[in-house]
């Protein structure tokens, strides 16, 4: 299969949204607590990481991330905090459209459980040999439909660590807009 083919066909589009929490609680410390009506943030705090074999067209490592994508191209879109979802912890619970032209299918989250995924070995001193356990990826997933470009809010949960340093609980609800440009 040549280059120009396979650039034809449907690629797989993913993209990696890493949010800075310490800095959302700092400037926006009174979130909405209604899911339908998330606080909208300013693009401070989030790092948007594309692999697209399109081509991103701009804004790779930013909040503002614009990435090229055909008809029946799926994406994919995974969140986490800047502390793995350890401490503070974020959930990518929505991406809705708000502007331009409707360039995407309905979102579904998707989950993918691995029996043998590789985590480090706490016990050694590089965490190598790496050791195995069961653990589940989550994403927001859709198609392309048509060309145009899309505006669409993202919408994100943030959870904090509770005082008994186990239970993460609900801080509120955010959003922000990047966009998606689909080529005639």
């Amino acid at each position: 299969m040549t280059t120009a083919s396979a650039m034809s066909s449907a690629q797989d589009i993913d993209v990696l949204i890493v949010i800075n929490t310490e800095y959302i609680k700092t400037n926006f410390p009174n979130p909405s607590q209604n899911p339908d009506q998330p606080t909208g943030i300013d693009h401070n705090s989030q790092y948007m990481i594309a692999y697209d074999p399109r081509g991103v067209i701009g804004g790779q490592g930013t909040a503002d991330l614009n990435f090229r994508a055909f008809p029946g191209d799926r994406v994919r879109f995974r969140g986490t905090s800047i502390y793995q979802n350890s401490d503070d912890a974020v959930i990518i619970y929505g991406i809705r459209y708000w502007s331009g032209d409707s360039v995407f299918n309905q979102f579904t989250p998707n989950l993918v459980q691995r029996n043998r995924a590789v985590m480090p070995n706490v016990t050694s001193p590089n965490g190598l040999p790496a050791i195995q356990a069961q653990l589940s990826f989550t994403s927001l997933d859709t198609t392309v439909q048509k060309s145009g470009t899309e505006n669409f809010f993202v919408f994100f949960a943030l959870y904090t660590t509770g005082n008994d340093g186990q239970t993460q609980n609900l801080y509120g609800y955010y959003y922000w807009d990047p966009t998606c440009t689909v080529p005639q």
